[in-house]
């Protein structure tokens, strides 16, 4: 169910009440019953009780109610809690008659009545548990959240190696190479820019997209200089303004593992192409690149794939879409977010 809930794990809350209802429910009988018929009768009643609430909750209400099925999901309830209390009640009929009876009692509908009344009783709690579980859920993606940006915040810092400091010898040199090699002087603009991304921008919890972009440009331009043939980089925007906004640090590592596992330094024309486009209300970013001539990009993830992947889930649940993976001759990833 959930892993945890504070010190205490939520599943174990679950076990503690339905230990508490059973034993409540066996003393309840015993005033009436045996002892071997309070505990068939506990076990039925009990049982029918965790079907309604975990069919509702696990089941109907997330594939069904939160999917925008809801004349479906009305008509599945129904059915849920009245099969349920029919076959609650029979269950009783049948075990008090075969094993416990004097004499064989009638089947009464009117006590099926009174099954599907707390049947539907126990739906309602059902809507009740399915709240508290989403309560937890996002608690404990809160707590995740926090502790990752706090993770991130002390990786920075220990990065941070008086960073004023630095920009200034690099504003320093960037003067000196201004008058000597105008091309070393770019260069050493773009890793300033880089590097205060790093420090001023990444730890924010969103940044503007132009400059997630920017830094993209700058990072690209970095990794194609080292390039013993540079790569042929085009990079499209459509839709995009000053107003939209996204986490920091989303879209570097499809970029980033192009250069990681899909360049083919032998190769004259590989290319990047990167697409960035505003879909009714989200951010879709596509990154296509020429394989390998060894096929080695299929076969290999990156592990800033697999840590973008983790960030996403905390970040929007599953309402994102990540997809990495051969289109053709090119490798292709691609990414859509909500805003």
């Amino acid at each position: 169910m959930i892993p945890a809930a504070g010190k205490i794990s939520l599943l174990k809350i679950q076990w503690l009440i339905w230990a508490i209802l059973f034993t409540v429910h066996v003393l309840a009988l015993l005033p009436y019953d045996p002892l071997s018929q309070s505990l068939l009768y506990s076990v039925i009643n009990v049982g029918s009780y965790a079907i309604i609430i975990y069919g509702n909750a696990f089941f109907l209400l997330p594939k069904l109610y939160e999917k925008n099925s809801r004349v479906l999901y009305a008509l599945l309830a129904v059915l849920l809690v009245t099969a349920v209390a029919l076959l609650r009640y029979m269950a009783s009929f049948y075990i008090y008659n075969w094993f416990f009876a004097a004499k064989l009692s009638p089947f009464r509908w009117s006590a099926v009545g009174s099954s599907f009344i707390s049947s539907l009783l126990i739906y309602l709690t059902s809507v009740l548990f399915y709240i508290t579980l989403d309560f937890f859920r996002l608690k404990q993606k809160q707590e995740q959240l926090q502790k990752q940006h706090a993770e991130t915040e002390l990786k920075l810092l220990k990065a941070q190696v008086q960073p004023h400091f630095l920009f200034n010898t690099l504003n320093n040199i960037y003067y000196v190479a201004q008058r000597e090699s105008p091309a070393t002087a770019a260069l050493l603009e773009q890793l300033s820019l880089i590097m205060r991304y790093f420090v001023e921008d990444a730890p924010k919890e969103r940044i503007p997209l132009l400059r997630e972009m920017d830094f993209i440009r700058n990072y690209l331009s970095l990794e194609n200089m080292r390039m013993r043939y540079p790569v042929n980089i085009s990079i499209q925007e459509q839709g995009i303004h000053e107003k939209i906004t996204v986490p920091p640090m989303l879209l570097i590592p499809l970029v980033e593992n192009v250069f990681k596992h899909g360049i083919d330094k032998l190769r004259e024309d590989n290319f990047i192409s990167l697409s960035v486009s505003l879909l009714q209300n989200r951010v879709e970013a596509v990154v296509e690149n020429r394989m390998a001539r060894q096929g080695e990009v299929s076969n290999t993830t990156g592990t800033g794939l697999a840590n973008l992947a983790s960030r996403l889930k905390l970040l929007y649940g599953n309402d994102y879409v990540l997809f990495t993976g051969e289109a053709g001759m090119n490798y292709r990833a691609q990414i859509n977010i909500p805003l």
